[in-house]
């Protein structure tokens, strides 16, 4: 235990008996984390990782601008959902920023405005996990079900989904806010919830992760499969109208994929963390814990960060926008031919070039 010991000489035992009520630990009335931990990163890492943060949310405003604009170079639900991820990483590292500087600074602020900050930050990365797995559930029903994917109107109904998403991920952590811990002394989440919270979230969240890796996979491997089989069998239009349509399938996994991978890497660490909590809640109390957890959020931002880069890469629509935008990026490549829609034999929308 990291924690210095307050003057208090009943508090464990009051405490202990209502906080196992909820599934907490009695441990935090007894330890001042003002001490201890606040002093575990010196202001230069706070810097660092508030101009991270800044540079994060920039990058993702410049993002929805670009994507806002290419209402008729990419599909709806592709447009949208990556809408949907900007805005979420642009929330997300606001909240980051603003709870780096009331982490570091020293005043009390643990009470309903610890519960708002919990309800953006955690909020946020809920929404990022189902947008992500909405376009994979999107992506498979195209390739599994396509007579039924071309019937529906996929921009109404990729709005709607989102909006649910947002209802849904926001409304579950608000019904459960009156269970969080908050006669602390710093904003902690990891301590504010009780403990079987962690190995619900940990153990759907990594679940979710390990479908939308492994369904992306298959379905980027599908289409490669599909491209070399036509390459093989086919000659004349036929062949021309059904590699179109793998390589349309390829390029939509492999963008979904681009994006899922990193989603992976960078947010696993902290649900893995999760389950520590859960299995040994005295290491919730320790500095290590609140280091840990900082190094974790942190990388969270470097995730949100790659997306703006990732749409860069992937979609050419989104390179050719960017070079009309900063005519600098203009002047330092060849120029990008204009994006051409159009609408296949089986009614997918495609962009040339992607």
């Amino acid at each position: 235990m990291d924690c210095t010991p307050k003057n208090t000489s009943t508090a464990f035992n009051s405490s202990t008996s209502s906080s196992s009520a909820m599934g907490h630990n009695g441990l935090p009335d007894l330890c001042d984390f003002s001490s201890n931990c606040r002093q575990s990163f010196p202001w230069g890492w706070y810097a660092v990782m508030l101009f991270l943060a800044s540079v994060t949310c920039s990058a993702n405003i410049t993002s929805l601008v670009v994507l806002n604009r290419l209402r008729t170079t990419l599909t709806p639900v592709l447009r949208l959902a990556l809408m949907n991820l900007s805005v979420t990483d642009v929330v997300g590292s606001l909240s980051f920023i603003y709870h780096s500087l009331m982490s570091k600074l020293n005043t009390k602020t643990v009470g309903i405005e610890c519960k708002i900050r919990y309800l953006f930050y955690v909020g946020m990365n809920v929404v990022t996990l189902y947008t992500l797995v909405y376009m994979t559930v999107e992506r498979l029903i195209a390739v599994t079900l396509p007579f039924l994917h071309v019937r529906i109107d996929g921009k109404k109904f990729t709005a709607v989904a989102l909006t649910l998403i947002w209802i849904f991920s926001l409304s579950t952590l608000v019904s459960g806010m009156h269970r969080l811990k908050t006669d602390l002394d710093l904003c902690l989440y990891h301590v504010m919830v009780p403990k079987t919270t962690h190995l619900l979230n940990a153990t759907l969240a990594l679940a979710t992760i390990v479908f939308i890796v492994t369904s992306n996979l298959a379905l980027y491997a599908n289409a490669r499969r599909e491209i070399v089989k036509i390459g093989r069998t086919l000659v004349g239009a036929e062949s021309n109208t059904r590699d179109q349509l793998a390589e349309m399938a390829e390029k939509a996994a492999s963008t979904t994929l681009a994006i899922v991978v990193p989603f992976a890497v960078f947010n696993t660490p902290l649900y893995l963390l999760m389950l520590v909590f859960y299995a040994s809640p005295e290491f919730m109390y320790s500095c290590l814990s609140v280091v840990l957890l900082t190094v974790f959020s942190t990388l969270l931002v470097l995730n949100s960060l790659c997306n703006p880069i990732i749409y860069a890469w992937k979609l050419r629509p989104v390179q050719a926008e960017l070079k009309k935008m900063i005519p600098f990026l203009a002047r330092k490549s060849k120029p990008i031919g204009v994006p051409v829609t159009r609408t296949t034999s089986t009614g997918l929308q495609n962009t040339d070039p992607v």
